[in-house]
C-alpha cells in the first residue's frame, strides 16, 4: 500500500463524510418546513434532535482526522544508544601514486587494493578502521571509525589524483604512519596494513613500525603501462615520457611502471609480519578472522544517535475510544431510519485501525513496495533511482540474496561492475535456485566485461548447474569457446542480466522451483541410476561437461615445430 495510494484513500474518505454531513443538516431543514406543513408527521415519524446529530457528525469528523494524523508518518524525537565494541584497530597505508594505475594488473593495481579491502570489511566487525594515502606526501584520509560502512565509501573513493604531489616516497609515508601509531587516536592493539607497489625512485630504507604488520604487494616486476584519465576533458590513454598521453599500451614513449615485491617482502620480514602478493592471491578470509581473533582486543564505545519514522501513535487511542462512544452510547439515543449504514462505516472504521499490524504503519508493506518502486525505476532506465528505492528496502529485508540480486543489477547498468560483483555474490547464496542461477550467469557478464574470461566461464558454469534451463547461459559458453585464447578484443557477452518482476517477500525465497526445473532434476534421477559412469549428472551437466572440456580454460599449448611447448593462461 502506497502513500499516493493511502493519499487517494483517505481523500475519498472525507468526500463520503461530507456528503454525509450534509445530506444529514439537509434533512433536518426540511424536516421544519414538512412538520408546518403536515402537523401529524411527528406522531407518525421519529427522528433524533439535532443536537444530537452534529455531536455525531463532530466525533466522525474528528475520528477522521485523528486517522489520517496517526496513519502519517512523522520523525520521532532523537534517542541516544550506546554501544560497546571489542575488536582491534586497523590502520591501512595505501600507495596511490601514479604507478598504482598500471595495467599490468587487471584492472589495475589501485582497483585490485580497493577490491580486497571493501572484500575483507564485512568480515572484521566490532573491529576499528583508518587510512593514510600517500604519494610524494602522505597524509590521513580517514580517521579510526567503527563504522565500516563509512569507511567502505572511504575506499571506494580512492583515486591516483587525491594526492596532488607526483612520484612516490616510502620513507615520508612510513614515517607518518609511525606518527599516527604513536598518537592516541590508534589503540595498543592494532594491524598495519600496507598496499603499494614498492616503486620508489629513492630506493626507501626497510623501516620498522610499533604495530603488527601485513604487506600487500601489487603490480609485477616486469611492469606495466600507466592508464591515466583526465575527467574534465573526458581524454583517457596511457602516460609518456613526455608527459602526455599515448592512444595505446604500447606505444612508443609510454612509461613503463615496475613493481618492487622483493623489497616489500623483506619489509615484511623485518617487522615479523605476513606478506600478501595480490597479483596471485586473494586475503583468506579465514586466516584474518583467526588472526584477527587471537590478538588482545581493545574496548571502545560508540553513541548512535536514532531517529526513527514513527505515526502518531497517541492519536490512534482516542480514535477508538471516541468510536466505541458513537457505537454503543450515541447509537442507542439516536433511533432513525439509516443507522445501519451508519453502523457499518464504524465498523469498518473499527476493524481497520484494529487490523493493522502497527498501529503507527503508514504501509501495509513498505518494503515490498520500495523493492516494487526500485524495479520500475530500473525498468525505467533511472538505475540511481533504482538503488536509492532498494537501500530504503533494505531495512526491511536484511541480508536478504534476492534484494543484493536486485541491487546487483542495477550496479551492473550503472557500470559499477566491482559494485554489482560483491550483490551477485551475496544473491549467490539465496536460497532459491533460480535466484542463484541468475546471480552465477550475472558475475559471468561482469567478469567477461573485465576482462576475467575464465572466472566468466566458470560462474556460466554454475548457472547452468543450478539451473539446466538457464539458455542465455549456455549460449554465453557456446560463445566463449569460439573467441581465440588470447582474447577477442571489442567483443562483449550477451547482456541479459535480470531482475525479480514481483516485489521480495520475507520468508518465501527456496520455494520457488517450477514444474520444468522438478521435471529436469527428476529425469536426472532416473538417468544416474541407469548409467554409473555419470552418477548424479543429468543430460545437460553431461552437454556442459563436454562444452567445458572443449574450451580447456585452465591452459591453452601451443606447438610449433622446432620449439618447446608454450603455454598461454586465460
Amino acid at each position: 500500500m502506497s502513500e499516493k495510494f493511502l493519499e487517494s484513500f483517505w481523500a475519498v474518505l472525507v468526500l463520503i463524510f461530507v456528503c454525509y454531513a450534509f445530506f444529514k443538516l439537509a434533512f433536518y431543514f426540511f424536516w421544519d418546513r414538512w412538520k408546518k406543513k403536515f402537523p401529524g408527521l411527528p406522531r407518525e415519524a421519529q427522528v433524533p434532535s439535532f443536537w444530537l446529530v452534529i455531536t455525531r457528525v463532530l466525533i466522525l469528523g474528528t475520528v477522521f482526522y485523528l486517522s489520517y494524523a496517526g496513519f502519517r508518518q512523522t520523525e520521532g524525537s532523537k534517542s541516544k544508544e550506546e554501544e560497546t565494541l571489542k575488536g582491534v584497530d586497523l590502520l591501512f597505508l595505501v600507495d596511490v601514486s601514479l604507478s598504482m594505475q598500471a595495467v599490468d594488473t587487471n584492472p589495475s593495481r589501485l582497483a585490485r587494493v580497493k577490491e580486497a579491502i571493501l572484500r575483507m570489511l564485512p568480515e572484521l566487525p566490532g573491529n576499528r578502521f583508518g587510512m593514510i594515502v600517500f604519494a610524494a606526501s602522505p597524509f590521513v584520509y580517514c580517521p579510526m571509525t567503527s563504522d565500516a560502512r563509512a569507511f567502505a565509501e572511504y575506499v571506494r573513493g580512492l583515486d591516483a589524483d587525491i594526492v596532488g604531489d607526483r612520484g612516490t616516497d616510502l620513507n615520508a609515508a612510513f614515517k607518518k604512519a609511525e606518527e599516527v601509531l604513536s598518537s592516541n587516536q590508534v589503540l595498543r592493539n592494532r594491524i598495519l596494513v600496507l598496499a603499494t607497489d614498492g616503486e620508489d625512485m629513492d630506493s626507501p630504507s626497510l623501516f620498522r613500525f610499533p604495530a603488527d604488520v601485513w604487506v600487500w604487494s601489487v603490480g609485477t616486476p616486469t611492469g606495466g603501462a600507466i592508464a591515466y584519465t583526465d575527467d574534465g576533458s573526458r581524454v583517457s590513454g596511457y602516460l609518456t615520457r613526455e608527459g602526455s598521453l599515448a592512444p595505446y599500451e604500447n606505444s612508443p614513449g609510454v612509461v613503463i611502471s615496475q613493481a618492487n615485491p622483493s623489497f616489500l617482502r623483506s619489509l615484511a620480514s623485518t617487522n615479523d609480519g605476513k606478506f600478501l602478493d595480490l597479483d596471485s592471491e586473494s586475503p583468506n578470509l579465514k586466516e584474518v578472522q583467526s588472526w584477527v581473533g587471537s590478538m588482545e582486543k581493545n574496548t571502545n564505545q560508540r553513541i548512535h544517535n536514532l531517529r526513527r519514522a514513527e505515526g502518531v501513535q497517541k492519536f490512534l487511542l482516542p480514535v477508538v475510544l471516541l468510536l466505541l462512544f458513537d457505537f454503543f452510547v450515541l447509537e442507542f439515543l439516536g433511533k432513525y431510519f439509516g443507522k445501519s449504514r451508519t453502523k457499518l462505516m464504524t465498523a469498518l472504521l473499527f476493524v481497520l485501525v484494529l487490523s493493522s499490524s502497527g498501529l503507527s504503519a503508514v504501509e501495509l508493506d513498505p518494503g515490498g513496495n520500495r523493492i516494487k518502486e526500485g524495479r520500475n525505476s530500473y525498468d525505467g532506465g533511472d538505475f540511481k533511482g533504482s538503488l536509492e528505492k532498494y537501500k530504503e528496502a533494505e531495512q526491511y529485508f536484511p541480508e536478504d540474496p534476492r534484494l543484493d540480486f536486485n541491487r546487483g543489477d542495477s550496479e551492473y547498468k550503472s557500470g559499477n561492475l566491482d559494485r554489482a560483483i560483491r550483490h551477485f555474490e551475496k544473491g549467490a547464496e539465496s536460497k532459491d535456485f533460480k535466484v542463484r542461477s541468475m546471480s552465477h550467469y550475472n558475475l559471468g557478464n561482469a567478469y567477461m566485461k573485465l576482462g576475467d574470461r575464465k572466472k566468466a566461464a566458470e560462474h556460466y558454469l554454475r548457472s547452468l548447474k543450478e539451473y539446466p534451463g538457464m539458455e542465455p547461459a549456455k549460449k554465453n559458453l557456446e560463445w566463449l569457446r569460439k573467441l581465440p585464447p588470447n582474447g577477442g578484443e571489442g567483443s562483449e557477452t550477451k547482456d541479459q542480466s535480470q531482475g525479480m518482476d514481483d516485489p521480495i517477500q520475507p520468508g518465501t525465497g527456496g520455494a520457488g522451483e517450477n514444474e520444468e526445473g522438478s521435471k529436469q532434476r527428476s529425469k536426472s534421477k532416473a538417468e544416474a541410476g541407469k548409467d554409473p559412469k555419470n552418477k548424479n549428472k543429468s543430460k545437460a551437466e553431461q552437454e556442459l561437461d563436454r562444452i567445458m572440456e572443449s574450451m580447456d580454460l585452465d591452459n591453452v599449448k601451443r606447438r610449433s615445430p622446432g620449439s618447446r611447448n608454450r603455454e598461454v593462461f586465460w
